[in-house]
């Protein structure tokens, strides 16, 4: 399923809000990511999406 935010398809390079939780199958679970970035694990898939300290999105791990 592709992950989105505020209803919008995330890609990587796109901006959005490390405060804002993306959906995928669900709510995603935030962990520290590197630099003051944000991973966002889906808890039934595993995909995880990575966001750095200023928002963009770095990668999407798809499970």
């Amino acid at each position: 399923m592709p992950t989105t935010s505020y209803g919008h398809e995330l890609s990587p390079g796109d901006d959005t809000d490390i405060n804002d939780t993306p959906v995928c199958c669900d709510d995603m679970e935030a962990t520290d990511g590197v630099r003051g970035g944000r991973d966002y694990t889906c808890p039934e898939c595993s995909s995880v999406v990575s966001i750095s300290a200023t928002g963009l999105v770095n990668d999407i791990v798809d499970a």
